[in-house]
């Protein structure tokens, strides 16, 4: 499978494939949890293996190795969360719109644009300089919190607050 993935495509790609894999993987079949125990066992060896062939020419190859496993890891995570989040058949999501007493389409509706904006934040913020430019990590996760709290200032309505309906006047 390494030899098979690391001439089919480039190492940058991985993580980005690997998150798109597991939102799909768990939108799919509504659990996070069995889309981590699927693709886990393979994208450790794998990622690690790809990495560790794929060494910059001042690089040290087990570094590397391990720096894209982690980051693989890290996708396949978040990509397993994402879809489950968003899928209507998961079992978190029908039993936090009957909690709420509201309708389960609508809660899925009403949730969807908030793990959207996040995943594509995590990619365009997080995946796509870390992998392509060698961002940091570090710096990353810092742009992409400031990037969020930006949306959350330019788009974010503050609510009113509500009068009391069974309070005595």
């Amino acid at each position: 499978l390494s030899v098979t993935i690391s001439e089919a495509i480039p190492f940058m790609v991985l993580p980005i494939i690997l998150f798109l894999l597991a939102g799909l993987i768990a939108f799919s079949t509504g659990s996070s949890w069995s889309t981590m125990t699927i693709l886990l066992p393979l994208v450790v060896g794998l990622s690690y293996d790809i990495g560790f062939a794929s060494v910059p020419v001042d690089g040290d190859p087990r570094a590397f190795g391990l720096t894209l496993m982690v980051i693989c890891i890290g996708a396949v995570l978040e990509g397993a969360i994402f879809g489950d989040h968003c899928s209507p058949i998961s079992d978190t999501t029908v039993m936090s719109s009957i909690a709420c007493a509201s309708d389960h389409i609508d809660h899925v509706r009403t949730q969807a644009p908030y793990a959207i904006v996040t995943m594509l934040v995590a990619l365009g913020v997080g995946y796509f300089p870390v992998t392509f430019l060698g961002v940091s990590p570090a710096l990353s996760l810092l742009l992409g919190a400031a990037t969020l709290a930006l949306i959350i200032f330019i788009k974010g309505k503050r609510v009113e607050a509500q009068p009391d309906e069974g309070a005595a006047a």
